[in-house]
């Protein structure tokens, strides 16, 4: 028996012996590993990563860049279900506990040493640091690894418990926990799995985000409906069984289904191209870290007319596509099967394995955008079946490809099909679009390109813009990277150039052939032609804007001579590529970008002023800080909306131009040409879409108030229309992005690019007031003889009315022209101004 308290002490020695040794080593350990463990006050310097935010200016989500999407939001923002939720389910004693749960330390210590199978353990506040990653489990697969991290973990866990205060743990870790995918943080889950503001979460969508915490990448509800109904049920469960919902609550959630739906970042227009603008700026502004350090970004694009440019260039470059016929199959592939390439008989149908076909589409080109890859499996008279990989087989008619006559040539297509026949035949693999009445229609992604871009003539504010067809199949901004000829589009710089040079116009010059031999800054002998080889004599020069007589302004920029013209152009904001310095200049020769095109067309809507193009208007931090603020200059005189009273300073020279300038003030835009040189412009202009080449724009549109002028260069392989009112002004552009490939020979402006202009245009100034440019003083009006441009006789009878610069008037006619009684003018006759008067 006296063996037994011998024995019991024994026990209780090595005991205490043992547990001094393992407090050593825990001791030890602890000084040993401290010095590695960061400060828990450098939580605090640490800078959460969230993703670069592009917003149009009417505050509509455009686009979010960088590796993490993530919404921070204050800790008053968590609805308080949602706490107890993530509580309940992941650090029961959250509330109590100095940072580490000795009890759930235990358990998994247990659990672990008597099975295969890892369990948590940690709380809340251990696993902080790794959504901070402050440190890191990677690479640890020994037990020991794994001890040392816990070890850490908890040293770590204990410093963050005395600074921080457990609401601010609690808030850093919803706002920073992984929750799949690219999202981090229960706000951006909520948005992207939901669609929904925490607020709006429902109790079935608060224990579904609380239960993702655990395993982010398998139990949200994108990865595994069924993972994430499981996880659900046990959130549900503990919230039940800690007094969070009663049980009619959890019936309700229990019962409510998951739908496996990505919601994303709930970006609210379509601008990828001027997306791409704004993260290069912010790159090259403020650096690599410009797509993680939260900067919401403000654009000038109005997400309406952004949203109407968009429209309105796809449905051109399909409309011209379409119109110059179907270019076949992309592939021809052997259906599977005896004969299974063959026409089935009247009434008949072949059979198809599905799985066979959807393997055969495996190697076909690609679903892309809305064009969705099928391969023809009949096809007769009146119809024909097709199979899709995602539809199975597919009935379509004769309507979804009666547009697809066979492409010859950009100028020529083959005959109007009849049948389905005539377009496909068994194993072709083409691509069909959804149409509106949930049909199908044959569809060819377009090889044309082209680019739309509108200014606000005020500031210079780019409102919409679209550089290409799909931003995705080809990242390259045609609206802005493109220098293409723009033809007769910029024959109204010149005519200003020669308006400030004594020409008016009712000048009159010959159209007539010119053969001007060989010219050395062309290096080659030119002579300069019209389109279509037309010539009309002796014209006036608003008639030669009008029809785009080429040789008159060759023979007017030869008087006003080149260097002068160039001095002038080049106020408009041209550089040398766009302003070659020879008569070629006259044709629009050079190499323009849509945007500059558009800015440049600004001073003639906004009464003369230059104006710089923008698109960013203000950056700001995360949490609000101005970082930016755009400084437009502003034209002060132009037509400023009453309601908007603007008031400017001269520009002088800055002291500070800094990104980070804080209340810029706004400054008056430079005056490149006189108000009546822009008005006379303007004036032809808008004779232009009145009689000329832009009149469809007048017949669709139905206003009075639109000005512009077409562009073709030779062959087609440019195609223009820039135009405004005095709020907008709209450039188009329609080619190849292969410079040498033309549209076709009957391709102008008023037929490609026009159209993409009008459905701009239809709904950017739909329910708007009519508005042209103000009459400036010193424009005046009088009667002339439209043959010599000269100011009429009081006695002609066939004079019309002209405006004028009153410092540019032409001569007056003599009247003994009309010194015949029977030429004079009879009592009662239309009045007129006598003696030359003018009208102002």
């Amino acid at each position: 028996m006296k063996r037994y308290p011998q024995i019991l002490l024994t026990i209780l020695a090595a005991g205490a012996a043992s547990a001094v040794v393992v407090a050593g080593l825990f001791i030890g350990a602890y000084y040993y590993l401290e010095p590695s463990v960061p400060e828990a006050a450098e939580l605090r310097e640490l800078e959460i990563q969230e993703p670069l935010q592009i917003y149009t200016r009417d505050g509509r989500l455009m686009a979010e860049f960088g590796e993490r999407k993530r919404t921070p939001v204050d800790y008053d923002e968590f609805p308080p279900l949602l706490i107890k939720a993530v509580v309940a389910t992941e650090d029961e004693h959250f509330w109590d506990h100095p940072g580490i749960d000795y009890r759930g330390v235990i358990r998994g210590a247990i659990t672990e040493l008597t099975s295969d199978r890892r369990v948590g353990g940690s709380t809340i506040t251990q696993q902080l640091p790794r959504a901070l990653e402050v440190t890191s489990r990677a690479g640890l697969s020994s037990g020991f690894d794994r001890f040392v991290n816990k070890y850490r973990e908890m040293i770590l866990a204990v410093r963050i418990e005395r600074e921080f205060t457990k609401e601010e743990i609690l808030g850093l870790y919803l706002n920073t926990a992984l929750m799949g995918g690219r999202n981090y943080g229960m706000a951006s889950a909520a948005r992207t799995y939901f669609g929904k503001g925490l607020s709006e979460l429902t109790v079935s969508e608060t224990a579904i985000l609380a239960g993702i915490l655990q395993s982010p990448n398998n139990w949200n509800p994108l990865a595994s409906p069924a993972n994430a109904t499981t996880r659900r049920s046990y959130v549900l469960r503990r919230m039940r069984e800690t007094g969070a919902i009663d049980e009619q609550q959890y019936a309700i959630a229990i019962a409510e289904p998951i739908v496996s739906r990505n919601f994303g970042s709930q970006t609210q227009v379509e601008a990828p191209y001027v997306e791409e603008m704004v993260r290069a700026e912010m790159l090259k502004r403020f650096g690599e870290g410009a797509q993680t350090a939260g900067l919401k970004v403000t654009t000038s694009v109005d997400s309406r007319l952004q949203a109407a440019a968009n429209r309105a260039m796809r449905d051109r470059l399909l409309a011209y596509d379409e119109d110059h016929g179907y270019r076949g199959p992309l592939a021809r592939v052997e259906l599977p099967g005896d004969g299974a390439n063959a026409e089935p008989a009247a009434g008949e149908s072949i059979a198809h394995d599905p799985e066979a076909l959807r393997v055969l589409l495996e190697d076909a080109p690609p679903s892309l955008l809305d064009y969705e890859t099928a391969v023809v499996l009949t096809a007769g008279e009146g119809d024909g079946q097709v199979f899709f990989a995602e539809h199975g087989v597919q009935t379509v008619g004769l309507d979804a490809v009666e547009w697809a006559a066979r492409f010859i040539t950009d100028d020529v297509v083959g005959e109007k099909p009849k049948t389905v026949a005539d377009v496909l035949r068994p194993g072709d693999v083409v691509r069909f679009r959804r149409r509106l009445d949930g049909g199908w229609r044959l569809a060819q992604i377009p090889e044309v390109q082209g680019a739309f871009v509108a200014i606000d003539p005020f500031d210079g504010a780019i409102v919409a813009l679209t550089g290409g067809f799909d931003f995705f199949l080809s990242n390259y901004n045609r609206a802005t990277q493109a220098r293409r000829q723009p033809g007769s589009s910029f024959k109204p710089f010149v005519y200003s150039a020669a308006f400030e040079n004594g020409f008016t116009p009712a000048s009159v010059v010959t159209d007539a052939p010119l053969d001007l031999g060989y010219q050395a800054a062309l290096e080659r002998v030119w002579r300069p032609e019209n389109y279509g080889g037309k010539y009309f004599g002796p014209s006036r020069l608003r008639e030669a804007l009008l029809e785009s007589m080429n040789s008159v302004l060759v023979r007017v920029l030869q008087t006003i001579g080149v260097p002068a013209a160039v001095e002038h152009v080049k106020r408009f904001g041209f550089d040398d590529t766009a302003v070659p310095k020879d008569l070629s200049l006259a044709l629009g020769s050079g190499g323009v970008a849509p945007v500059d095109l558009a800015a440049g067309y600004a001073a003639f809507a906004n009464g003369g002023y230059r104006v710089e193009h923008y698109f960013i208007d203000r950056v700001t931090t995360a949490g609000g800080e101005l970082l930016y603020a755009a400084r437009p200059a502003i034209c002060a005189e132009c037509n400023t909306p009453p309601e908007t009273p603007t008031s400017v300073e001269a520009k002088t020279e800055e002291l500070v131009a800094d990104a980070t300038e804080l209340y810029p003030r706004q400054h008056a835009a430079e005056r490149v040409i006189s108000a009546r040189n822009a008005f006379l412009i303007a004036d032809m202009l808008r004779d232009n879409v009145v009689r000329g080449s832009g009149a469809r724009a007048r017949r669709e549109l139905g206003r009075n108030d639109l000005a512009g002028k077409t562009g073709t260069t030779n062959e087609g392989r440019d195609t223009w229309f820039v135009g405004f009112n005095t709020n907008l002004v709209g450039a188009a552009w329609v080619g190849f992005d292969d410079q040498n490939r033309p549209l076709g020979a009957s391709e102008q402006g008023s037929r490609t690019a026009l159209p993409m202009w009008i459905g701009f245009m239809s709904e950017a100034l739909a329910g708007t007031a009519e508005r042209t440019l103000a009459r400036p003083p010193g424009i005046v009006e009088y009667r002339i003889d439209p043959a010599t441009g000269r100011i009429a006789s009081d006695r002609r009878p066939d004079g019309i009315f002209e405006k004028f610069d009153i410092d540019h008037l032409p001569e007056r006619e003599p009247d003994d022209l009309f010194s015949d009684p029977l030429n004079a003018l009879e009592p009662g006759a239309e009045a007129r101004p006598s003696s030359g008067e003018p009208i102002h």
